[in-house]
């Protein structure tokens, strides 16, 4: 089935059809069969790899070819469980009817008892469930929500995204009480989707943890440049417009590959592009315009740091990689402070994602702002 046409064929912040879904064959052939097969699933890579994206690319294959619900929860801006029980129950009770009368006849009649408040999203519109839970009650409210799924008896997939955030929460056993409910539910299986990949490995990899190995694990890396290359051509192709493969291969290797940020500046580059063959200086131009848009916001970022933290930061901006951060030759070259000082302020820096490592080697995170730091 075609899908409807947008503007701009590079979308960074929602899944906009399989049209405009680049590559990930391979997952999005294996993620549904293991689903359908009964397994859960630990989805895990950096933040916008394009995790999201691909568990919505699933869930539409998923809906074109069986009745089962499918069901999307992200939990990244919760902090406690009384949040994450108010998430679960939206999307629960969305799933069955997102119109925002039946939606609130099936809140109270659903979870009645626990004086269930029905507003609407200024941004989204959509229409949120929080209800009045005691701390006393969560732990029944949370065994009512997934008693539900299994009352209810059809076959669902749920993915819960950004789930490392349970280990935020101030609530002890938290994991524990969310494994004791979900092994118990036959006609469900979820997707537990992370950002912080030692922490989703963690959860899922340690014999001592609820969730040992319940789950099988799909890691979300870079798409193949070519593959890239080839869903990006056919949409300039399509305006007009010649991409070269050397143009754009100078863009991916600046964005390191990684999906958001070749996104956007595709999206620019298209966006502002009105020739006939694209240039490496339209690239750059497109890349100065992105730079001076986040400029304020890459200074704040700055300006929270601590000096030293500064001084490391630009000094691998500047590098593009480093694989010693605390090597003599590198703390030299850069006038860095000692390398147990070095070793505290990169694990500040990850624990922050400002840093990120990779393959043996550190980078900065965010690939725009590396650029902006180093000059």
């Amino acid at each position: 089935m075609k899908d409807r046409a947008i503007i701009n064929p590079f979308t960074c912040e929602t899944y906009q059809g399989s049209d405009y879904f680049c590559d990930r064959r391979q997952e999005a052939a294996d993620m549904p069969k293991s689903l359908q097969n009964g397994n859960n699933i630990n989805l895990y890579g950096p933040r916008g790899m394009g995790k999201t994206c691909l568990i919505h690319h699933v869930f539409e294959s998923l809906q074109e070819r069986t009745d089962a619900k499918c069901l999307y929860v992200d939990i990244s801006r919760t902090s406690c469980l009384k949040d994450f029980i108010d998430k679960m129950a939206t999307s629960i009770v969305g799933s069955m009817d997102g119109r925002m009368e039946a939606f609130a006849q099936n809140a109270f009649r659903i979870f009645g008892t626990l004086h269930p408040s029905v507003t609407v999203g200024l941004l989204t519109g959509a229409p949120t469930l929080t209800l009045d839970i005691a701390k006393e009650n969560e732990e029944n409210t949370l065994r009512n929500v997934f008693g539900y799924l299994k009352e209810k008896g059809e076959r669902c997939f749920v993915a819960i995204d950004e789930f490392q955030q349970i280990r935020e929460y101030p609530e002890k056993g938290t994991e524990a009480l969310l494994r004791s409910y979900i092994q118990f539910l036959p006609n469900v299986n979820f997707i537990f989707s992370g950002s912080r990949r030692h922490i989703m490995l963690d959860v899922f990899s340690n014999p001592q943890k609820p969730f040992y190995d319940s789950a099988e694990s799909f890691k979300l890396d870079v798409i193949d440049p070519h593959e890239y290359f080839l869903f990006a051509e056919r949409f300039f192709r399509e305006k007009g417009a010649i991409l070269s493969e050397d143009v754009f291969s100078q863009m991916y290797g600046l964005a390191r590959g990684h999906t958001w940020y070749v996104q956007k500046w595709l999206n620019m580059l298209y966006y502002r592009f009105n020739g006939k063959i694209v240039e490496e200086k339209d690239c750059m131009d497109a890349l100065r315009t992105i730079l001076q848009r986040e400029s304020d916001r890459f200074g704040e970022t700055t300006l929270r740091l601590k000096a030293s933290e500064k001084k490391i930061v630009r000094a691998i901006a500047r590098e593009k990689a480093v694989r010693q951060p605390q090597g003599a030759t590198f703390i030299k070259k850069y006038d860095l402070p000692a390398a147990s000082t070095i070793k505290s302020c990169i694990g500040r820096l990850i624990d922050q994602e400002i840093l990120y490592f990779k393959d043996g080697e550190y980078f900065v995170y965010n690939p725009f702002y590396s650029i902006w730091l180093a000059g």
